[in-house]
């Protein structure tokens, strides 16, 4: 008999001690706010995580070298400009790239914003483009310039 109610009493402590490190547990997840993160909360606008300026500029190295490929000869990123935004929770990073040029020989100069989120380490945003100069005039009819004059 005496056997049986130590049993008892020894199930009774394990039960109690384990609903308090339950209970401890969620209570500390439920103050923290990760409890419910997931499911009610989005976690998405809280900025900085885990993903580091160095995360984001290896990020949009990667995407940039796997976008012009085998023309890339030069990737410089712009530490003037690349910055984290506050506001957006967003890595914007500028990188100035050089390819072949198609006809005259030498280097073409392409500019790429590439914007990461600061939450997940995914780009939200990626533009590259060429710099071209060109002779532009307006178009006008019977040949003439924009203001009237023949050319």
């Amino acid at each position: 008999m005496a056997e049986s109610s130590a049993r008892k009493q020894n199930i009774v402590v394990l039960t109690v001690a384990a609903a308090i490190i339950l209970l401890s547990v969620v209570m500390t997840l439920l103050f923290s706010g990760r409890f419910l993160e997931g499911l009610l909360f989005d976690s998405s606008n809280k900025g900085y995580q885990n993903i580091t300026f160095t995360d984001a500029v290896i990020t949009c190295r990667e995407r940039t070298e796997s976008q012009f490929g085998r023309r890339l000869r030069t990737l410089e990123l712009d530490n003037h400009s690349s910055r984290f935004d506050e506001r957006e929770f967003l890595y914007k990073i500028f990188i100035r790239v050089e390819t072949p040029a198609a006809k005259a020989g030498g280097l073409t100069q392409h500019y790429v914003n590439c914007f990461v989120k600061s939450s997940s380490g995914l780009i939200g945003k990626f533009e590259a483009w060429e710099d071209k100069q060109e002779k532009v005039s307006p178009v006008t009819e019977n040949d003439t310039n924009m203001f009237g004059w023949p050319r």
